[in-house]
Formats: C-alpha cells, sequence, structure tokens
C-alpha cells in the first residue's frame, strides 16, 4: 500500500474538523482583577505570545470581568469569562435558559468575549448536568467555546463511579457535545520521573477527539507544585510538542500567574510571580509560544492520521509502521502523520528525549518527489534535498520538524 492510499484510508475513518477558529493558546490563573494596571497585565498576557486570556485563580466579579474584557480588546486577547450563573446553572429549573441567556446578554456583545468557563474536573456524575449546560450554551452563543476541562487518567477511582476513564471520555464528549475535549495532565515528577500514563492519556483523547470530531485541547505543567518538579524550557517544549504530534488544537500552561496562597505552591514559580514580576518562565513561554504561532495556521487545517513510537514503546502507544516512513539508527522518537484540508500530506517527527539533543536519518520507502520544512520562526515552507530518498534530521531536546510531503 502506497503512503497516500494509506493515509487517506486513515483519514477516512479518523477524520476530525476543528470548529474554532483559532489555534488557542492560553493559560491557568490570569491576572487577578485587583493588579493595579489591567491593561498592562494584559498587553504583557499578549506580549508573551498567548492569544486567549483565562480567568484568575482568585476568583472574578461581574465588574472585574467587564475589566479584563475591556483590557483584552486593547491587547487583541479572547477572555474565557467566569461567571456564577453558569456553573451553578441547575438544567432541571424551569429558568435554566432564561438564566443563562441573562449572562449571554451581559456579556456576549462583547468583542474580546471567546467563551465561558463552565467547570474543572467532573467527576462522572456531573457530566449529566455539566454537559446540558454545555449544550444550552452553544444554542444560545454558538460563536464562543463553553469550556469544560476532564481529569486526567490518574483520576482517583470514586471520581469515575465504576466506569473506565475512556468511558469518562466517551461520555462526557456524547452529552456534552463540546467544541473542545479538554483534559488534563501533569506528569513531570519530583524525583526526575514521567508518569507512565502520560502517553496512554493522549492515546485516548486523541481517539476520542476522532471518533467524535472534537478538537482535542491540553492543559500541562509548567508550575511546580506538590510532587510536581518545576519544568526546565525543554521540559515545557517537549510537551507542548507530545500535545501538537497528537493533534491539540488548544493548550493551557498551568499556570501563568502564581496561584493563590496555597502550601502546595509554596515553593512554585509561575510565569508571572506573586509580586506581578515576570520569572525566568516568562521568556521560556514567549519562545515556545512563537513557535506554536508559527505553526499554527497550518496546523489548525491538519487532521491526524496516526501517531507512532520508536524505542522502548510508551504505554498503549503504537510501532512505526515500515511502509510508512523508516528510521535509520536507534533513537527515541515519535512520528505523526496529518492531512491537510487542500488533500496534502504532512509529517511530523519528534525527539521524545527531553534532555538530550538527537540526531536520526528519516527515509522513505515510497519516493518523495518534493519534501518542504514548515519553519518555526515565521511559519514559511522550504524545500529540503532528500538524498537516496534519505533526510538527516537534528532535534533539539523535546524539538520537532514539521514535513510537507508530495508524491
Amino acid at each position: 500500500m502506497t503512503l497516500r492510499k494509506l493515509l487517506c484510508l486513515l483519514v477516512l475513518t479518523l477524520s476530525v474538523t476543528a470548529r474554532a477558529d483559532d489555534f488557542i493558546l492560553s493559560y491557568w490563573c490570569g491576572p487577578p482583577e485587583s493588579v493595579t494596571n489591567l491593561n498592562k497585565a494584559y498587553a504583557e498576557v499578549a506580549a508573551c505570545g498567548f492569544n486567549y486570556a483565562m480567568l484568575p485563580c482568585t476568583g472574578v466579579s461581574d465588574k472585574g470581568n467587564k475589566a479584563i474584557l475591556d483590557a483584552c480588546q486593547k491587547s487583541k486577547l479572547k477572555y474565557i469569562l467566569y461567571d456564577g450563573r453558569i456553573a451553578g446553572a441547575d438544567p432541571n429549573s424551569p429558568a435554566f435558559k432564561t438564566n443563562l441567556s441573562a449572562v449571554v446578554a451581559q456579556y456576549g456583545k462583547h468583542p474580546a468575549l471567546g467563551g465561558y468557563f463552565i467547570t474543572d474536573e467532573p467527576d462522572y456524575t456531573a457530566l449529566a448536568r455539566f454537559g446540558a449546560i454545555n449544550r444550552a450554551l452553544l444554542d444560545i452563543d454558538p460563536k464562543r467555546v463553553p469550556f469544560i476541562n476532564l481529569y486526567p487518567n490518574y483520576v482517583p477511582g470514586f471520581a469515575l463511579v465504576g466506569h473506565t476513564y475512556e468511558q469518562y471520555v466517551e461520555d462526557f464528549v456524547t452529552n456534552a457535545r463540546p467544541r473542545l475535549l479538554s483534559f488534563d495532565h501533569y506528569a513531570l515528577l519530583d524525583n526526575n520521573t514521567l508518569r507512565p500514563e502520560y502517553f496512554e492519556n493522549l492515546e485516548i483523547v486523541r481517539r476520542q477527539g476522532l471518533k467524535h470530531n472534537v478538537p482535542i485541547s491540553f492543559i500541562f505543567q509548567l508550575t511546580g507544585h506538590g510532587g510536581y518538579r518545576d519544568p526546565s524550557e525543554e521540559e515545557i517544549r517537549w510537551q507542548v510538542n507530545t500535545g501538537l504530534i497528537y493533534g491539540t488544537k488548544a493548550l493551557f500552561y498551568f499556570t501563568y500567574w502564581h496561584p493563590p496562597a496555597d502550601p502546595v505552591f509554596a515553593k512554585s514559580i509561575a510565569i508571572i510571580g506573586p509580586k506581578g514580576e515576570r520569572t525566568p518562565h516568562y521568556e521560556q513561554a514567549k519562545r515556545v509560544n512563537a513557535a506554536i504561532r508559527a505553526w499554527a495556521p497550518t496546523l489548525m487545517k491538519l487532521k491526524s492520521t496516526g501517531v507512532y513510537h520508536t524505542g522502548d514503546l510508551p504505554s498503549s502507544t503504537q510501532p512505526l509502521p515500515n511502509q510508512l516512513v523508516q528510521l535509520k539508527g536507534g533513537g527515541a522518537y515519535i512520528i505523526g502523520t496529518f492531512t491537510h484540508q487542500d488533500g496534502s500530506e504532512w509529517l511530523m517527527i519528534m525527539n521524545r528525549d527531553m534532555r538530550n539533543a538527537a540526531t536520526t536519518t528519516l527515509h522513505f520507502p515510497q519516493k518523495i518527489k518534493k519534501l518542504r520544512e514548515l519553519s518555526s520562526d515565521k511559519g514559511k515552507l522550504r524545500t529540503v534535498k532528500l538524498r537516496n530518498d534519505d533526510l538527516p534530521v537534528t532535534l533539539p531536546a523535546g524539538g520537532a520538524k514539521l514535513f510537507k510531503l508530495s508524491q
């Protein structure tokens, strides 16, 4: 089977159409409404490369929502706001839609409104209620994103009420019919190890997103807390690129602003510190975000058709088929295949080592007429030369490259 036939077959069975207009690049814990200069604070958000602002973790008032919306408008950001009438809505109440409509009427005409925060990590018993809220908001305001974030697959057993994690994800999607299938997973542990469930979580969410035609969203670890370490820039890039190679259309850093006073965050370092100061993570995130934004217009048009691993296979992952592309030499890599809306075929390769650079050679068993790489600085395609159907590739720790294939 040729590469083109293989990918076309996969597209027919696994296609997904992104329904958000933009690749969402955001965070958890936005600047609080109490900061002295909200315009400056949200200009700083935009300067770091984000295009969506999330609500503050300290809570927000109606007045604060309006002030944040105005500040976001000045910096060309979209804001996902919190209003207690949404999270507390009762689908069994006669006033259910009336109350939600009042929220939309209050904020819905603001040009900076990007979505409505509903809840974080609902357990299985809450899926029906929050799903009804999600559907109702989409009926009232179909242009904005109602936001619900799911547990990771290391969820406490009591929250699943006897169901598997995959059933939890699928039942949420079936019930809520969301615009984004979002989950969080903090994998970088204090003992310099990686959670063994990490790639299994990505596999499950990708599978359910493709099955139900819903773009996926990933909240990843930046702020060390509890038993989680403070990541290096390479580890931030590694998390981002694992999300991208699995087809995510939205990425959220945990966190942007230093979380509120809590012993679990006593030694944490967010992008912005507790006094509003930039930490070293600010420039790190800015560099990572610049690369994401260079690729983002293309990523929004790509449909994931396969994800394959080399080296020791993490749990639930698939080995690289020989007929697709071959890697000469050893090493731990991830290969992602995609089809563009224009029908072209794309390939992403990622270095799965988050600490060391790596070099390998891509070999294409089916001859490629032209191979072009999408740059991570300006998002422009440049032709790369193959020699005997081979391409040497060097990747930094956690780094990735994205190629357009022409047969």
